[in-house]
């Protein structure tokens, strides 16, 4: 980037025609000032625009970042000065003035299709390196999303990836383009020595315009053809032009549903656990891993707890499409449906409106109508992807996030890691707030969300020990050390003989690299875990089941009897009932999941109107 930048600047000077050494030394102190001054501001302004009040701080602390803004700022600007200063400077030749305003708008063109073509595909495979299994779903709602409460790496991770590889090869491209042009220009002038009539220079406008639009449009489409290649046709094709019955034929609508609740409401503990899978268990009980990373988990399960598998051995919940992140995983686990963005809805919407996906019905929704005090507990920002709607809008929660944190003193004003703070400080918090829910008369609903294991590797603090040679595995174990300790704690309180706890992953983990060892017919799935059951299931094993299912299961768990076992999409697994991918197949179901629904679009994210379905 300094380099093309510099090839702007000897542009710049040698059409200035400066010949004074001193001049030359004035006019590169001046752009140095701009580079610093335009990287400022314009980082600034993006702060602003995209809602991060730390971006400005946490760009200006980049030096890499802090360069390239600043080179592009000035390559663009110096592009665009420099070919006004042409067309300013030929204003006495109304047929140059002409061609220079045709030149410039052509090669603003050519940069901006270069650039979007460029952009099209290095976003794709960005993504794809970077969300992993993540679905099209999930991806298109993720990126839509104000960037407030996003981890700096992950915002630091795409400028300095497809956005800085976009500019650069846009501008290059810009550059040899009309490098080769002069020099086809050159040649041709002296080979033919053709008097430059007004139609001749009309028509070499044209046709340079011309060019310059083809190629534009070529590098566009390859582009766009080859970020569409990185997520798959058939994918794109069902996310865009395909639709679904599904909705119409399986989904039950929550509201209309009759649920019998125990005359002594039991406590409910909900903890999302991020990116945790069955795979990190040894192979012996199940997992993919030589040590079992999970020791206090996988002991839980095998003792006193109930773990729902795929397998005959420790396993979890397929991840189908629109549960993939965290989000669409804490909507499936507490309403059971998916969290899709397809049909021209506006993804963004889902952050800033007051309406989160209306037409769902929630256990949250429940459980506030039977008189219970709901808390959620986030060690980041709650608004990040519109989480603080969602659980206000279904439920009426409490939220304690790290914005919570700072304005009640538990953690100091500038204190930042991570996404927030550590979860070793969340599990403390955790139980400060829970006796203080237990303190009250009305039943509970306290529910968590870890955050130490997202990708990529995980937070390593300096209490987390060093077992092992990648630091994901040693963040996942101290994760499953950390629990073990909480859940421990929780059952010595009075409370827990009344307490149902339920331990899910909130979607696999997104991390490019931890999983390329796993062999190929290894399925990964989402670990679940439930603790102090008021019921015994009818079928544990090798159950196929995503963790929409998990949604009637929580209520059954707390001794709340369902009509049908059926709630949105999801089955009650401590029934005998099939769920759906049990009877569609899974293969067919995450199609379905896959295409448009005009149901799923009308009614649960406009929310219409509540229809009954079989």
């Amino acid at each position: 980037m300094l380099i093309v930048s510099i090839l702007f600047f000897i542009l710049l000077l040698k059409f200035l025609k400066i010949k004074p050494f001193i001049f030359k030394i004035l006019v590169i102190g001046l752009l140095a000032v701009f580079q610093i001054s335009s990287a400022m501001l314009l980082t600034q302004l993006l702060g602003q625009a995209l809602e991060i009040t730390d971006l400005y701080k946490f760009a200006m602390s980049s030096v890499v970042i802090r360069l390239a803004v600043a080179s592009l700022t000035t390559g663009v600007v110096i592009f665009i000065l420099l070919l006004l200063m042409q067309h300013t400077l030929s204003l006495n030749n109304k047929q140059r003035s002409a061609g220079k305003i045709s030149t410039f708008i052509s090669y603003t063109l050519y940069l901006i299709l270069t650039f979007l073509g460029a952009l099209s595909f290095t976003s794709a495979a960005w993504t794809k390196n970077r969300f992993g299994q993540a679905g099209i779903d999930e991806i298109v709602y993720t990126l839509s999303q104000p960037l407030a409460g996003a981890d700096n790496s992950q915002i630091e991770s795409f400028l300095l990836g497809p956005l800085l590889k976009s500019i650069v090869f846009s501008l290059s491209v810009l550059f040899a383009t009309w490098f080769f042009i002069r020099i086809l220009q050159f040649f041709y002038k002296k080979t033919h020595g053709v008097r430059d009539t007004g139609s001749r220079h009309r028509l070499r406008s044209f046709l340079k315009g011309l060019l310059l639009f083809t190629l534009g449009l070529a590098v566009l489409g390859a582009g766009i053809f080859s970020g569409v290649q990185q997520f798959g046709y058939a994918e794109v094709k069902a996310y865009f032009f395909e639709t679904s019955e599904l909705y119409e034929n399986y989904y039950k609508d929550p509201a209309s549903v009759q649920l019998e609740f125990p005359q002594t409401k039991r406590n409910l503990i909900y903890i999302y656990l991020e990116s945790m899978e069955a795979t990190y268990t040894s192979k012996k009980l199940g997992g993919a891993e030589q040590d079992n990373l999970l020791p206090n988990l996988t002991s839980f399960a095998s003792t006193t707890g109930t773990n729902f598998s795929n397998t005959d051995l420790i396993g979890g919940a397929q991840q189908v499409p629109g549960v993939g992140f965290t989000v669409g995983g804490m909507v499936a686990q507490s309403a059971g449906i998916p969290l899709k963005v397809s049909g021209g809805y506006n993804a963004n919407e889902y952050g800033n409106t007051t309406n989160f996906m209306p037409g769902a019905y929630s256990i949250g929704d429940i459980l506030e109508k039977e008189g219970y005090n709901q808390t959620l507990l986030i060690g980041s920002d709650a608004n990040f992807s519109g989480r603080d709607k969602y659980f206000t809008q279904h439920g009426n929660y409490d939220i304690r996030d790290y914005n919570y944190a700072k304005k009640n003193n538990w953690i100091p004003e500038d204190y930042h890691v991570w996404w927030g703070y550590e979860d070793e400080k969340l599990f403390e918090f955790s139980k400060r707030t829970l006796t203080e829910l237990a303190s009250k008369t009305e039943p509970f609903n306290f529910t968590m969300l870890t955050a130490d294991t997202h990708f990529p590797n995980g937070l390593m603090t300096e209490n987390t020990p060093e077992l092992y040679s990648q630091q994901y595995s040693n963040v996942i174990h101290f994760s499953d050390q950390m629990l073990g300790k909480f859940l421990q704690w929780v059952q010595k309180q009075p409370f827990y003989d009344n307490t149902t706890i339920v331990i899910a992953g909130d979607h696999l983990s997104m991390d490019p690299t931890y999983f390329k060892d796993l062999p190929n017919n290894y399925t990964r799935t989402v670990f679940n875990l439930f603790l102090n059951s008021s019921i015994d299931p009818k079928q544990v094993k090798n159950r196929t089941f995503s963790t929409m299912d998990l949604y009637p299961s929580t209520l059954a768990a707390l001794g709340v009897k369902i009509d049908g076992d059926r709630l949105g999409l999801g089955t009650n697994l401590f029934s005998d009932k099939q769920t759906i991918p049990e009877k569609l197949g899974l293969k067919e179901f995450s199609t379905e999941l896959s295409q448009r629904s005009p149901y799923y679009e009308k009614n649960i994210m406009q929310g219409s109107d509540h229809l009954n379905t079989k």
